[in-house]
């Protein structure tokens, strides 16, 4: 072969169609003694090398002790997401970057948190599991935001759901959520569920919790956020995404080869320029133009993703179980309930949640067997609080977290069958009523004063669950803890102010210039 009529080459393929009529051990075995062997080397290094790191992580993982949290928030919560969220950046203060000597041989890894919404026999729980080190800050974080809040160290609720699978007398529904687009676009926050006209902000955590309060004794649904606090780097791939989107090259960073091999290309460029000449591009002025012709969508994507980056982030995995007994295990209420619920925080144009492989569902093949196994899988990974399923964690703001994680507002608390926010009565019997002829009693028809609306209201605040799961049943400790944290965080000026509760008055007295005399009775009803 000639190259520019200075030299040639010769390349003699022939030994390669020797060595394919040969059999296939005689080809394996040349390509082994001819430095094949070092590839396979290489690949079991490698898996040695993960092996170990795996082992040392086993290890450290053993050593560490975590502890449950129980949380009850008062009924007449004023406050709003952003009070959790803020209890999430105080979280994100775990973040603890350990080296290369640190991760390898000692296997260390960054702890995080599981933050849980659990239902049992329609009883509704929110749980945090911490790592005990880190036990303070949590119930800090708390009080700091709800000082009326009460925690309760408990057991592990799912520890105690000792069941194997297939079983004659249990059923389980469960899935890891996945996001449906990379991780830089975000869900639906807790700040797109205010209205826009009257500013009323509607709860998602409603309709989440009125599936959880619908089921009754017999059933179980576990929902789990695990939380870890991420690296700083969270930022570059939605900046990467960012720039594509504008057009905007990247500066990638040289090497000493890539100078030596740029070098020829500049000088043939600048030889180019001198003869034909160039056209000056002002890169301000088109990265300017870029913004002005992009469509609208991609402009609100671009918007989304940098006020998702801007905020602190946390690796994270969401899933959920819905487990009961075969007679009263409902399908419909328990997995398709959860599922519209978490469907809510979904946006078509940015991100949302769907079920990951990581579910209990077989088709086809061995069905039953196939089931039981994903079943005590699922089952085992909750315990676990393991996040590492399917395709790993995905990153999520402190505002994406308050919003899945948030205690309820306080509209949340009336029933949500039937919510009536004013009601029309008859005035007491008695009152005098004026007319132009003078002061005429009148007499109204009687009413019931003991009427009332008997709908149904979510009791998530309820000494269930602290009874049955409790360490120290008389809660004292609990108490204790409470009483020198709050003083520890009034010392140290931190402690949120309790919502002032509306003051109802009375309406003011008519004038009595015109000498009309007209008295009101005290039980006449107030305007607020």
């Amino acid at each position: 072969m000639d190259i520019f009529g200075f030299f040639s080459l010769d390349f003699d393929w022939s030994w390669l169609d020797n060595l394919g009529q040969l059999p296939m051990y005689q080809i394996v075995w040349h390509f082994l003694v001819n430095g094949g062997w070092a590839l396979f080397a290489a690949v079991f290094i490698y898996g040695a090398w993960l092996n170990f790191i795996f082992w040392r992580q086993q290890i450290y993982g053993a050593k560490q002790s975590f502890i449950f949290l129980a949380i009850d928030i008062p009924k007449n919560n004023l406050q709003t997401p952003k009070a959790v969220e803020n209890i999430f950046n105080a979280l994100s203060g775990a973040h603890s970057p350990a080296d290369w000597h640190e991760k390898v041989f000692l296997g260390e890894y960054q702890l995080g948190f599981s933050c849980e919404i659990v239902s049992i026999d329609g009883f509704i729980q929110f749980v945090i599991r911490t790592p005990k080190q880190f036990r303070n800050m949590v119930e800090a974080a708390i009080y700091s935001q709800y000082p009326e809040a009460e925690v309760t160290e408990v057991a592990d609720y799912a520890a105690e759901f000792n069941v194997s699978f297939p079983s004659d007398e249990y059923n389980l529904w469960g899935t890891d959520m996945v996001l449906t687009r990379d991780d830089f676009y975000p869900i639906r926050t807790y700040v797109e569920f205010q209205e826009e006209l009257d500013k009323e902000f509607k709860d998602p955590m409603a309709s989440i919790l009125e599936v959880m309060n619908s089921i009754g004794p017999g059933e179980q649904i576990w929902m789990q956020l695990i939380a870890v606090p991420a690296d700083i780097p969270w930022t570059v791939a939605g900046m990467k995404e960012v720039n594509k989107t504008l057009g905007i090259e990247e500066k990638v960073k040289m090497r000493a080869i890539d100078y030596v091999i740029e070098a020829p290309l500049k000088a043939l460029s600048f030889v180019g320029d001198q003869f034909f000449g160039s056209v000056p591009v002002d890169e301000k002025k088109k990265d300017k133009l870029n913004m002005m012709f992009l469509p609208p969508h991609e402009k609100t994507r671009v918007e989304a993703i940098l006020a998702k980056i801007e905020k602190t982030c946390f690796k994270c995995k969401l899933r959920f179980l819905y487990i009961g007994k075969r007679e009263v295990f409902k399908k419909g209420l328990g997995v398709a309930g959860m599922m519209g619920a978490i469907r809510q925080y979904s946006s078509y144009a940015l991100n949302g949640f769907k079920p990951g492989k990581n579910k209990t569902q077989a088709k086809i093949m061995l069905k039953q067997i196939r089931l039981a196994v994903k079943q005590n899988k699922i089952l085992a990974d909750y315990r676990g609080r393991n996040g590492d399923t399917c395709n790993g964690k995905y990153l999520l703001n402190t505002a994406e977290l308050a919003t899945l994680f948030h205690f309820p507002y306080i509209e949340v608390k009336a029933p949500l069958i039937k919510k009536i926010e004013s009601r029309r009565s008859f005035a007491p019997i008695g009152l005098p009523v004026v007319d132009s002829k003078g002061p005429v009693e009148e007499e109204a028809p009687a009413f019931d004063t003991k009427a009332k609306d008997t709908a149904g209201a979510i009791d998530y605040d309820s000494d269930y669950f602290e009874k049955r799961f409790a360490v120290d049943k008389t809660g004292e400790k609990d108490k204790k803890r409470k009483q020198e944290i709050l003083a520890k965080l009034s010392a140290e000026g931190k402690a949120a102010t309790p919502p002032a509760k509306p003051e109802k008055k009375r309406q003011s007295p008519p004038d009595d210039s015109a000498g009309q005399g007209i008295s009101l009775p005290d039980n006449l009803p107030f305007a607020e």
